[in-house]
């Protein structure tokens, strides 16, 4: 039997906070609130998932390894950079899963990583969570067809995200993708829980950016966006 006021708990804690994963595409969705470099980071540690990964597997990379890769000064400051990087991923990917357990729908309130190591000597180990790893080699499998020297040379946080999404909508390889979604959605996409702008700000500062940015760095091109208002102000 449901309890209608622990129903109703738990559609506002996601509503006004936090973003349901249901499947392995939305994780690349649910982060929102990482900055540019955190989620440059968070992909080179996707990059490292494979068809033959296992539940139980830890990968390890190097931060000098980072470091090459996003072209950084051998320095002390860039490995505070990426130090700081981890710290952020392990605070700030909780994830949302919904479940079912004897009939009784609910959430299961967990995080991407169960660990990651940072060792004197520059090594980093990670593991993800027995709970998200499922849905990291998903995410892997049908949805980061970009390779990593793409996604590299996107800089901004936004456009990061609005290339993700784009993959997240694609079906196969079409050639046309369409992301239609209400404002809340979007923000939410791309400013995590904390934080929203009016609907034109948003548009210009984020969705804008992204897109010029985008088409100015791999062969790709958006049309058509547009808005479309209702009895409450949304997009669509």
């Amino acid at each position: 039997m449901k309890n209608k006021k622990a129903e109703l708990a738990i559609k506002d804690l996601l509503a006004r906070q936090d973003y349901l994963v249901v499947q392995g595409n939305d994780l690349a969705k649910s982060f929102g609130g990482l900055k540019s470099f955190e989620q440059r980071v968070l992909d080179y540690c996707f990059s490292y998932v494979t068809k033959d990964s296992k539940l139980d597997d830890e990968y390890e990379v190097s931060a000098l390894e980072i470091i090459k890769h996003f072209n950084l000064n051998t320095s002390g400051d860039s490995y505070t950079r990426i130090a700081k990087a981890f710290k952020k991923l392990n605070e700030n990917t909780a994830l949302y899963l919904p479940i079912v357990e004897d009939g009784v729908s609910g959430i299961l309130m967990t995080q991407l990583f169960s660990r990651i190591k940072f060792l004197e000597n520059g090594v980093v180990r990670f593991k993800f969570s027995e709970d998200a790893a499922p849905l990291v080699f998903d995410l892997k499998e049908h949805f980061y067809s970009f390779r990593l020297n793409e996604l590299s040379r996107i800089n901004g946080k936004y456009s990061l995200i609005m290339l993700k999404l784009w993959e997240s909508h694609r079906r196969g390889r079409e050639k046309y993708t369409t992301i239609s979604a209400d404002l809340e959605s979007w923000q939410s996409w791309f400013l995590g829980k904390d934080s929203r702008m009016p609907a034109g700000q948003f548009f210009q500062k984020v969705i804008t950016r992204s897109i010029e940015e985008l088409e100015e760095k791999i062969a790709c091109e958006f049309f058509r966006y547009h808005t479309k208002k209702r009895a409450k102000s949304g997009w669509l």
